[in-house]
């Protein structure tokens, strides 16, 4: 098992993207010790503080993914000046209390 695992969001949603091959790339030049894991975000239901009680599955996963990891990383387009919704999305989830 990596002594170092990070979770690694990318920002875009297309199987080609450049951020998806750019953190392929990252995690190839990475340290042995570290194993760089591109998280899954595609699945997650549009954020909704009404069900923070009770999270979908795949908000579950994500949290859980990110709280094992030792670090993370963001690999992101950017979109009309900002970061895109499905990475702010993301983030919304794993950003709310348990």
């Amino acid at each position: 098992m990596a002594q170092y695992p990070i979770a690694v969001l990318v920002g875009s949603l297309r199987k080609d993207s450049l951020n998806r091959r750019l953190a392929t790339a990252i995690a190839g030049l990475a340290p042995r010790d570290f194993e760089l894991k591109q998280l899954r975000i595609d699945d997650l239901p549009p954020y909704n503080q009404d069900d923070d009680a009770n999270p979908a599955p795949a908000v579950q996963r994500l949290k859980a993914e990110i709280l094992a990891a030792r670090g993370l990383l963001f690999v992101t387009p950017e979109h009309n000046r900002s970061i895109p919704g499905v990475l702010k999305n993301a983030i919304d989830w794993a950003s709310r209390p348990r």
